[in-house]
């Protein structure tokens, strides 16, 4: 108890620790306690609901069995037997589970007499019964009720009946169900036992449960009369300590003498601080006699000190003073380092509206402005604290201090009272200067300062620095000029060489600097990278490395621009192939000199994709105009020659004669392709519009080509008339040229479809056929004039390249379009779309 005493704390936490502990296990022996009677509770209740349960379903089974069997008499079906063997089954199950869980006496006497029911009616009784039924379905027994005699007669029924019907034992018919109603009362008896047995059971728990609460009851009045004997005392001991400390501390606190404490039994906390308090207070005591006299010495030595400060605020008072002027001038040679900064580094007029600013607050002026002049205009001005009026004034009075300072070309000065409308008890005058700045090289005014204050003139030294800054805008305003020069040129620059069609790169010897136009990036967008923007040698390189990157044969380039870095300039131009050879590129390198020095290379990187692709065109075209001429020719000369050299007979004649035709109708349809692509690129083509039925013309056509062609199936699909305003003959030469191509690029034969239709005011035709195929890559170029698929397969067939651009101008012409989809190797529709004659939802009317 001792070690517990010497902690207030400690103390505290014993009452509390007791407490707890005791209370803790007190519940725990409650709740253990509760919980054991519970569980016994439940499990009663369990096994009660059990056999009330059971009891009640064999009370069940033995009603559903008698309805059963009865049933069985009356309609004698298997089912109603397979029902009855049912119940036999369950009542079984269910009797030996009572015979094996009894513990009332109640419960042994159902358990028994259900046994002995169960041998009688399902050893003898049931079996009779169905004897009596099979021999009722077999014909031996015909009646429409059962009759006792009927079921003493059967070979069975002598154990349950005496020969005139009546029962064993008993003198009616009916005294057989007794037993039944016997197992019945014990039934009612024994549920009664197990409704009491659960009341019973109910009452202990209820019972057990006001035991519980008695006990946490009394836990919780120990608990209050442990806080009214044990805490109570201890707080109000350690309150009255703590007022007694808290009172003299707040009479020490006030200078008042205090009494010794007495100090508490206990070596507490409290036991420390009175002692500690008793201490301290005899300490200020002792310390109280020693100020009083220290009070006296220092008194004497404050007023001497008093006189010493005095001295020292005057001195203070004049450092004072200095040390504004010396701020004042600080102030004043930074806003001239920020003046002086601001026009070194200002090269356009933006930054002058910051520089009249810090010029007004240097001269301690009240408004301000800077003139710029043009010849004898003023061009611009920026003004500070003036209104626009006041500018007008000052710009167009012949009589203002601005005119006079251009005139004389030297600062002037002036001042004069302001009118006002009332009287002023004072005079008040407008000092106002003006400063002209010359141009050192022409001695011309370029620009004026113009400065107005109100307090007083300016001073000497202010006129001085107006006359430094005048200086010193002047160079800036010569600078500022050279540098709009230089930008002027520069934009120039920029605008000649993005005026130019070819990628232009200019690489300046001495500066390396690099310049690029437009046409470069757009030509060339890999070029572009983060560091783009800067211009020089080093980037030149990696532009042009990624330039390498995407052309196909990269060697010859990467020494052709080796050589103008090392400037040697290569005399040839260089023609390369980009991005898998689908746009060509030549390239040539240029001296440009002034004054007969060479100051740096000009390097052009022309697209010559279109040239490269037309004389490529143009060369397949000749070598096909060639082979589709030479072949023609051929026949027509090789028939021609044996006709002339020989005698044939007039049938051979005749065959020879044809195929010369037929050649030369070939020749004619080539040169006629030739000159419609000629008058359609020169306008020049005629056309005799006329309106039509499409579907018509479309299937005249198709029954041509199925006629001559039986390789391959054409179908035809059309609902007409559908009228257009076009030239039929074009028209015609349109669905030729798609369905020869149709059949010539179907080798293997198939199905050519065409289908004509009314859709959305157009007359659409589809041409499908099941050939070929374009490859998509082709798709973009399919109507350029010359073009043809480049593979194996259509360089085989014939053509010249010009039945799809001639499709296209037609079309066109009839403000029609035309599409293509194809697939390589299942085949390809062309779609051409022409707007339908106003005369053809007439006709359309007519025919519905």
């Amino acid at each position: 108890m001792k070690w517990i005493n010497q902690k207030i704390g400690r103390q505290l936490m014993f009452a509390f620790y007791a407490v707890f502990i005791a209370l803790s296990i007190t519940s725990a022996i409650v709740y253990t306690y509760t919980e054991q009677k519970i569980s016994q509770t439940d499990a009663t209740f369990d096994d009660l609901r059990e056999r009330r349960t059971n009891a009640n379903a064999l009370a069940y089974e033995w009603s559903a069995a008698q309805s059963n069997v009865k049933s069985y008499l009356l309609f004698g079906t298997p089912a109603m037997l397979n029902a009855v063997k049912t119940n036999q089954d369950e009542i079984n199950r269910l009797t030996t589970w009572f015979e094996q869980n009894a513990i009332y006496t109640q419960g042994d006497q159902y358990a028994t007499a259900t046994r002995n029911l169960y041998d009688d009616y399902f050893g003898t009784a049931v079996p009779l019964l169905r004897q009596y039924v099979e021999q009722k379905q077999e014909g031996s027994v015909d009646e429409q009720f059962v009759d006792p005699k009927t079921l003493a007669s059967l070979s069975n029924g002598s154990e349950l009946f005496n020969s005139d019907g009546t029962l064993k034992g008993s003198n009616s018919q009916i005294d057989g169900e007794a037993d039944t109603a016997g197992i019945e009362a014990l039934l009612t008896n024994y549920l009664n036992l197990i409704q009491t047995e659960e009341d019973e059971a109910k009452a202990s728990l209820l019972n057990e449960m006001r035991i519980a609460q008695f006990i946490w009851l009394s836990n919780l009045l120990v608990l209050v009369i442990i806080l009214v004997l044990l805490v109570r005392p201890f707080i109000n001991r350690v309150t009255k300590q703590i007022n007694s400390l808290s009172r003299d501390s707040a009479q020490l606190a006030s200078g008042e003498d205090v009494k010794e404490l007495p100090l508490p039994r206990r070596r507490d906390e409290l036991h420390m601080l009175t002692a500690s308090f008793n201490q301290m207070a005899a300490s200020i005591a002792d310390n109280k006699v020693h100020m009083l006299a220290k009070n006296e010495e220092l008194q004497a030595q404050q007023e001497e000190l008093v006189a010493q400060q005095e001295e020292l605020q005057a001195q203070q008072e004049e450092l004072e003073e200095a040390l504004e002027i010396t701020l004042q001038s600080e102030q004043h040679l930074k806003y001239r380092n920020e003046l002086t900064e601001t026009l070194a580094s200002r090269e356009t007029l933006t930054a002058y509206p910051e520089i009249i600013e810090k010029l007004v607050s240097i001269t301690h002026s009240e408004i301000g402005a800077l003139l710029f002049l043009d010849q004898h205009d003023v061009r611009s001005t920026i003004e500070y604290g003036m209104t626009p009026d006041m500018v007008e004034q000052l710009i167009h009075e012949d009589q203002s201090l601005f005119h006079r300072a251009r005139v004389l070309k030297r600062p002037v000065h002036s001042s004069k009272q302001v009118a006002h409308e009332s009287p002023l008890p004072y005079p008040y005058y407008m000092y106002e200067v003006a400063v002209p700045i010359l141009d050192p090289n022409e001695e011309k005014i370029i620009a004026c300062i113009y400065l107005v204050r109100y307090r007083d003139a300016f001073t000497p030294e202010q006129m001085s620095d107006i006359l430094s800054f005048s200086h010193q805008l002047s160079l800036s305003l010569m600078r500022m000029g050279i540098y709009e020069k230089m930008i002027h040129e520069k934009n120039k620059t920029g605008q000649l060489l993005n005026s130019i069609r070819e990628a232009v790169v200019y690489i300046e010897h001495e500066s390396d600097e690099l310049l690029v136009n437009e046409p470069l990036m757009k030509l060339f967008p890999e070029i572009q990278t983060e560091h783009q923007d800067e211009s020089n040698l080093s980037s030149f390189r990696q532009a042009m490395s990624a330039l390498s990157s995407i052309i196909d044969e990269a060697e010859p380039f990467e020494q052709y621009i080796e050589q103008i870095v090392e400037q040697n300039l290569p005399k040839d131009s260089l023609v390369v192939s980009i991005r898998a050879r689908s746009a060509y590129i030549q390239i040539y390198a240029e001296r440009i000199q002034i004054n007969n020095v060479w100051v740096g290379t000009m390097l052009v990187l022309r697209d010559v994709t279109k040239e490269t692709e037309s004389d490529r065109m143009k060369e397949e075209f000749v070598s096909t105009v060639s082979h589709e001429l030479r072949t023609p020719l051929s026949s027509i000369y090789g028939f021609t020659e044996l006709m002339l050299n020989k005698s044939f007979e007039e049938e051979r004649q005749l065959k020879y004669l044809q195929t010369i035709h037929s050649e030369t109708g070939r020749l004619t349809t080539l040169v006629n392709d030739f000159l419609d692509v000629q008058r359609m690129e020169s306008s020049e083509q005629r056309y005799q519009m006329s309106t039509f039925d499409i579907v018509e013309l479309a299937n005249d056509v198709t029954d041509f080509y199925g006629a001559s062609h039986t390789t391959h199936t054409l179908v035809f699909a059309g609902n007409g008339p559908i009228m257009i305003d076009a030239d039929s003959e074009k028209i015609k030469q349109l669905l030729n040229n798609l369905l020869s191509n149709a059949i010539k690029y179907s080798p293997d034969g198939g199905t050519v479809s065409i289908e004509v239709q009314h859709q959305d005011g157009f007359a659409e035709i589809k041409i499908h056929d099941e050939g070929m195929g374009i490859p998509q890559e082709a798709m973009s170029k399919l109507f350029d004039k010359f073009y043809r698929v480049d593979n194996s397969e259509t360089r085989k067939i014939g053509g010249t390249g010009l039945g799809l651009s001639i499709c296209k101008e037609i079309v066109k012409h009839h403000s029609g379009t035309i599409d293509v989809e194809s697939t390589v190797g299942v085949g390809s529709t062309f779609t051409i779309r022409f707007p339908v004659a106003v005369i053809s939802t007439i006709l359309t009317y007519e025919t519905e």
